[in-house]
């Protein structure tokens, strides 16, 4: 369907993802130009009265906005010279396009034929996107509540499959890697106190490069660690296990990519997001809606086999078909969201 076509793929560095993406179009054929994502890590203030002025904005006046313009002003000149580099292509996604200049996004689309954008973050949460919607051809969001805006469309998330591995699963391990959250760890820690009473083997591991959080994520009886694995070494991770977890950012509705890894690749999903139930892949069998269950009822979702989905269902959440859907390359299967 794509073979020789011409995609130009945005995206922010975000768990190192863009390795997966790229793969993954190659795998459908697309000849892939990327231009990298910025590394905010690099930022530096040009000054001392810089950094104060982020500050007094950031937390007096709960602007945020202040350091993510001077990221991108810092980046603009380099981020429009690789742009123009290359030539008109046939396709175009950006990711987060918020995280770019405008002029940068509208340099973009005009270069590709088909423009479209994903935002994998609520709306709220990043409100200087609204200024993007209307410069895409095609638009979507994760989020159910977020349909509300004008010019959005509904998507989820997927799972890649350039992909999908032989690995041997063990029976009964669970597993869990994830960046800090001060919300997340006592779920966390109640999960992993009841795997062990129920004799089941967990890595659940919590991503920190800060010591007093590692002592603290230590001091909950879960394993820290400084290393940020690429997406596709996690999937290695993934494959291995027989159960995942999932922890629901509170800030949406949407679902992360721990649940479609469950879908694609057979695994069982213990997860805080009680909107799987309205997705049209959830059986119980699969999914435990975490609520503090108790040892008993963990193991019992824990003993209940494996319920093999319809192909049609794993074939609609796949990389393959949303790529498909989002740049509207009949035939596919349109991704809704439970309203």
């Amino acid at each position: 369907m794509f073979r020789h076509k011409s995609i130009l793929f945005i995206a922010p560095d975000e768990v190192v993802f863009p390795s997966a993406f790229e793969k993954n179009l190659k795998f459908l054929g697309f000849d892939v130009y990327i231009v990298r994502p910025l590394d905010a890590r690099n930022f530096r203030y040009k000054n001392f009265a810089q950094r104060l002025r982020n500050f007094w904005r950031k937390i007096i006046l709960g602007d945020k906005s202040f350091k993510r313009n001077l990221i991108l002003e810092q980046h603009r000149e380099q981020l429009l010279n690789d742009l123009n580099t290359l030539g008109n292509m046939d396709y175009g996604l950006v990711i987060r396009p918020d995280l770019y200049p405008v002029e940068f996004i509208e340099l973009a689309n005009k270069k590709c034929k088909t423009f479209v954008g994903y935002q994998w973050d609520g709306l709220d949460r990043y409100p200087e996107i609204q200024q993007y919607i209307p410069l895409m051809d095609r638009f979507f969001v994760f989020d159910a509540s977020d349909l509300s805006v004008e010019g959005v469309l509904p998507t989820t998330n997927f799972y890649f499959d350039y992909t999908m591995s032989t690995f041997p699963h063990s029976q009964n391990t669970v597993y869990y890697l994830g960046s800090y959250m001060e919300e997340r760890i006592d779920t966390l820690s109640d999960i992993k106190s009841k795997l062990e009473l129920s004799h089941v083997t967990q890595h659940i591991k919590v991503v920190s490069d800060r010591n007093r959080i590692m002592e603290l994520v230590a001091s909950k009886g879960l394993t820290p660690t400084s290393d940020v694995l690429s997406y596709e070494k996690n999937l290695q991770d993934v494959f291995k296990a027989n159960i995942l977890i999932d922890i629901q950012n509170p800030v949406h509705q949407g679902l992360s990519f721990r649940i479609f890894e469950g879908i694609g690749y057979n695994k069982k999903v213990i997860t805080t997001n009680s909107n799987v139930v309205n997705y049209d892949f959830y059986q119980p069998e699969n999914f435990l809606i975490w609520k503090g269950q108790n040892v008993q009822e963990l193991a019992e979702f824990i003993a209940t086999p494996y319920k093999s989905l319809d192909d049609a269902i794993k074939v609609k959440y796949s990389f393959s078909n949303w790529i498909a859907y989002v740049l509207d390359k009949t035939p596919y299967t349109p991704i809704q969201l439970p309203s």
